[in-house]
């Protein structure tokens, strides 16, 4: 079994279902896993969304209904008895010889066993298949490429990086031709330093993402030629802490 300490020391290693069942196992607590420091905001999501989900199906569970038989076979084998013993008591009076009486004729009366009317508790189902009820989901959705080409949230694959990278090369050779051009008019120039900013931001917004994707922050792209390792690299497979993998 999974210690507390191992959770909490390795907590990205372990998936948000794993986590979920060790929080209900009573092995760690969401209180000790924010206390330590590797709860990000989107996998305390995912484990919240799991526990929920948890509960929602022991609530759903169906009620235990008790069996025609169980229910009514005690109360018949009680009037059963009482009528054998009737019957009994009836068959010891019979068999008391006694002086025949021609004017009258005897009249036996045989006791009627009660009817018993049981009623079965109707058991509804419930049908999930039918109205389902809709998921709303907190997680980036990383499908398509250039969605969002601004934003430092999510992940990228390789290819929206290596194209990113292309757009800012040439981008940076038109920029450079035109600042040593002596003939460039004063409207191209202010156009050009008026899109300095975005194509920095957008440079650096895809090198974040990408960075994400290999499941790391995106100040690592800090690292002198760490664009290679983005370039070439492979990303994380499945989710993790950042959002879901782009190539799904």
């Amino acid at each position: 079994m999974v210690s507390k300490s191992d959770i909490l020391n390795n907590l990205r290693e372990y998936t948000s279902d794993q986590i979920a069942e060790a929080i209900n196992a009573g092995t760690v607590t969401m209180y000790e896993l924010s206390k330590s420091g590797n709860l990000t905001p989107l996998m305390r999501r995912r484990i919240e969304e799991k526990l929920v989900a948890k509960t929602s199906e022991v609530a759903q569970a169906e009620p235990e209904v008790v069996s025609f038989e169980q229910e009514v076979a005690p109360t018949l084998n009680e009037k059963e008895s009482s009528v054998n013993t009737e019957s009994s008591d009836f068959e010891e009076e019979v068999i008391i010889p006694k002086a025949p009486d021609i004017d009258s004729p005897s009249e036996i009366t045989i006791p009627q066993a009660p009817v018993i009317t049981v009623t079965a508790s109707p058991t509804f189902e419930a049908d999930n298949n039918e109205h389902p009820s809709p998921v709303i989901s907190d997680v980036i959705s990383n499908k398509g490429m250039f969605k969002r080409p601004f934003s430092f949230e999510g992940r990228i694959r390789r290819l929206e990086y290596g194209l990113s990278f292309i757009i800012y090369f040439v981008w940076y050779v038109i920029f450079e031709v035109a600042a040593v051009s002596p003939n460039l008019s004063q409207g191209a120039a202010i156009f050009l330093l008026i899109t300095i900013i975005p194509a920095v931001w957008f440079l650096w917004a895809q090198g974040a993402k990408r960075c994400h994707d290999r499941g790391n922050s995106g100040w690592y792209q800090l690292i002198p030629f760490y664009f290679l390792v983005l370039l070439f690299g492979d990303g994380d497979e499945g989710e993790n802490e950042y959002g879901d993998n782009p190539k799904e």
